[in-house]
């Protein structure tokens, strides 16, 4: 099933499910002083917030019937779960459109988008399909028809391969975080074993 064919009504069922997913590897709230994200609340940082409070003013398909005055005044220490996940379904869900993906891709891009942002979330798919050797596409970090399309297609050739190709690129991404960055070491273990939730037997 895709994105494309599916109605907002299916989306929004599709991203409560992923959204609850993520949020298990996700804890209320962080401030470690080597966390280059800072302060962090069900893994909505700061600048996240900031970013979604100034985009307030443009009209964006709601989650939840919550009006939007509550976000606009909220801090990373007063948001609410029900808040995050309004934050995630517009940042993360559909401004990158992860929704154009089948719902077998969808919750471990997803994931990726809230661990690495989205822009370097679809890199890392448009890589991982280039190396299929099935499509080659460009590697923009924009996900719109002709990298759904290619998703498509590489997974009706590869099935769970193509998730489990996935997961091992972003293993490979966190190891290069640390090569840059040893003091990103600490965080290590802990992205690893994320990134091991979503490979598939």
């Amino acid at each position: 099933m895709t994105g494309r064919s599916v109605s907002l009504t299916t989306q929004q069922a599709l991203f409560e499910r992923i959204f609850s997913r993520t949020l298990t590897h996700e804890g209320v709230f962080s401030d470690h002083p080597q966390d280059l994200g800072g302060a962090t609340k069900y893994g909505i940082t700061q600048h996240t917030l900031n970013a979604y409070q100034d985009s307030l003013s443009v009209t964006t398909k709601s989650l939840t019937a919550e009006d939007s005055p509550d976000l606009a005044k909220a801090t990373i220490t007063s948001l609410t779960q029900s808040q995050a996940m309004q934050i995630y379904w517009v940042m993360y869900y559909q401004q990158p459109k992860i929704y154009l993906l089948s719902s077998a891709i969808q919750p471990v891009i997803f994931d990726m988008a809230v661990n690495h942002g989205p822009k370097q979330a679809i890199k890392l798919l448009q890589h991982v399909l280039n190396l299929s050797g099935l499509v080659n596409i460009s590697q923009d970090g924009q996900l719109g028809p002709i990298t759904a399309r290619a998703c498509d297609q590489v997974y009706q050739q590869m099935g769970d391969y193509l998730i489990n190709a996935l997961c091992d690129e972003r293993v490979a991404f966190y190891h290069r975080i640390v090569a840059r960055q040893p003091n990103q070491q600490i965080f290590l273990n802990g992205w690893l074993r994320r990134a091991q939730t979503y490979y598939l037997a």
